[in-house]
């Protein structure tokens, strides 16, 4: 998905960068995909974690806030696990993130957004008007309903579309 993702809003006109907490040897996508990836552009980070995301004073993603991470010991399923460096902060300017993590919405992704409601699992809470409980942010796909089909995703993305455009026909 992150492959996916990034190849995507790079075609769309995006400056993207791919940032993973392991080496690429770790990386879970498919080798050509990361080749394809990087053949057009596609910028990669490793050893490298989110931490947060910074807004700008409306609230608009302005950067993310990253630290460099080293490999530790093996984890339970055999890979060594990312150990955050001390002192090891650095910023990267953004204003659009993707978050392509795992099968299960990404904690961070509530954490570091405010008034922004999820349920036990974690996933995004939406109101009868596909809207989640923050003005202006939506949310579609596996963020929403947890792991599920790339087609019960892609109409996902089109229902948060239509409430988007509902929205802004209103402020018109």
């Amino acid at each position: 998905v992150a492959m996916d993702s990034a190849r995507t809003a790079l075609r769309l006109g995006a400056d993207v960068s791919i940032v993973y907490r392991r080496t690429e040897a770790e990386l879970p996508a498919r080798r050509e995909e990361v080749h394809h990836a990087k053949e057009e552009g596609i910028k990669f980070m490793m050893l490298s974690n989110p931490v947060e995301i910074i807004a700008d004073e409306k609230g608009w993603v302005k950067a993310i806030k990253c630290i460099r991470m080293e490999l530790g010991e093996e984890d339970e399923s055999g890979r060594r696990s990312p150990v955050p460096v001390p002192n090891s902060e650095f910023e990267i300017e953004a204003d659009t993130v993707i978050m392509a993590l795992g099968t299960s919405p990404n904690p961070l992704i509530a954490s570091t957004t405010p008034g922004l409601e999820t349920n036990r699992k974690g996933c995004v809470v939406l109101n009868e008007q596909d809207q989640t409980t923050r003005k202006g942010v939506y949310a579609g796909g596996d963020v929403v309903t947890g792991a599920a089909t790339v087609i019960l995703a892609m109409g996902a993305g089109r229902k948060a579309a239509a409430a988007i455009i509902r929205d802004l026909s209103k402020q018109e």
